[in-house]
């Protein structure tokens, strides 16, 4: 499975992908508190799991139980024009015996948009993010006391004009990593300073609407890439820049499917002594409902992500993932899903294949609380020896929301 600041990352390049929303799985709607123009949305979710691989090792594995809460709040906007909402949750892990586990992620954020005229508008967001690095990370040391915190801002900005049928954006994307140092067994700390840096990201995107909900596309993109260190811990100046050329479909709201998905070309050029990444870009969030019972859902991405793997320009990351949910009952829902992540580190030996299937089910009791269970199983399979793991997880719990 891949880390949280290579799965940031998908969401920064490739694509101004649209996520969609589930029938077979929004079974009520949260009323929320009204509070004047705005509606509070607070959630809580509260989940105990069972992990056999935690440290995501090839062999000796060490298992153990660990809980999950995850309080949050959505504030939302009723205005008849413009929008603002404001979002932010805590999620925080407890393990029964390995507390070098425990840690907390939390996030805060805020997102807008100001209706200008009709036809054209300018929406902005932005949020802040503390992170920690998933065990399953290639540049996770398997020798490290505890996972890395990071964090991460982000912001974004865009103007959009949509008279009818035609539509045209032009927008940018700014994202900040900063790394604390790794702790290591029997080492001193890991100085992580070589992988702070800026991301820029900007595009321009033209579409037509030739039928009811459905627009064809053509976008461009921009990005450049700065660290704070001229050169990393082996000698080498990671700094890139790239483009990608994206054609595709925007499926607006319609009552059979909804999402993005186009096809194109991307380039990402490295300093000397760093190989470049280029060729046939693609990209995927979709939901289909093929019934009232069913919803398929496809998302896919090509992103290359930083990397600390020596050589390795970049963790050239191409992965699929499909998802099935199933109403079994008004308020129980069978919920399956498959994945696979190629990872090629270009400059270096390293080949990292990633699988996953899990499946679970969902059961609404009421309004304000909702109970799910999953298993799910994970392997990466790595031309490294001693890179390879495979991993259990079950967890259940509930979901509290007004």
């Amino acid at each position: 499975m891949l880390d949280n600041s290579r799965m940031a990352a998908m969401a920064v390049l490739g694509g101004c992908v649209v996520a969609a929303g589930s029938p077979a799985t929004a079974q009520v709607e949260a009323n929320g508190v009204p509070l004047g123009g705005f509606r509070l949305y607070p959630t809580l979710q509260l989940n105990a799991s069972y992990d056999d691989n935690v440290y995501r090792t090839d062999g000796g594995a060490v298992s153990d139980s660990f809980f999950t809460e995850v309080p949050g709040f959505t504030l939302q906007s009723n205005w008849v024009r413009h929008d603002l909402k404001l979002y932010g949750n805590v999620t925080a892990y407890q393990y029964a015996s390995k507390s070098s586990e425990d840690r907390a992620d939390w996030n805060l954020g805020g997102s807008g948009r100001l209706d200008v005229t009709t036809g054209f508008d300018l929406t902005t967001g932005g949020s802040y993010n503390v992170l920690h690095e998933a065990r399953s990370s290639p540049d996770q040391t398997g020798f490290a006391k505890s996972p890395t915190e990071y964090s991460l801002g982000q912001a974004q900005a865009a103007l959009q004009y949509h008279p009818y049928h035609f539509s045209f954006s032009v927008g940018g994307d700014y994202a900040r990593y900063d790394y604390d140092p790794t702790k290591v067994i029997g080492f001193p700390d890991f100085n992580n300073s070589d992988r702070n840096r800026d991301e820029y990201s900007g595009y321009v995107k033209g579409g037509y609407e030739f039928s009811p909900g459905y627009a064809m596309f053509v976008q461009a993109n921009l990005r450049d890439v700065k660290y704070d260190l001229t050169t990393d811990r082996t000698g080498l100046n990671r700094a890139n820049h790239g483009y990608s050329i994206n054609t595709g479909l925007d499926m607006l709201v319609t009552d059979l499917v909804k999402g993005q998905l186009f096809v194109g070309y991307m380039s990402e050029s490295y300093k000397a002594g760093l190989s470049d990444v280029k060729g046939f870009n693609f990209g995927a969030n979709v939901d289909w409902n093929p019934s009232t019972f069913w919803t398929l859902h496809l998302t896919a991405s090509r992103t290359p992500s930083a990397t600390t793997i020596a050589n390795a320009s970049a963790s050239d990351d191409q992965m699929v993932r499909l998802g099935i949910d199933y109403a079994v009952l008004p308020s129980v829902t069978i919920l399956a899903h498959g994945s696979y992540t190629d990872s090629n580190f270009h400059g270096s030996p390293r080949h990292d294949k990633y699988s996953e299937a899990g499946i679970g089910a969902s059961y609404f009791l009421n309004r304000y609380v909702d109970f799910k269970v999953e298993f799910t199983h994970q392997e990466r399979s790595s031309s490294l020896g001693g890179d390879n793991y495979k991993d259990n997880l079950i967890y259940g719990g509930f979901n509290l929301h007004i």
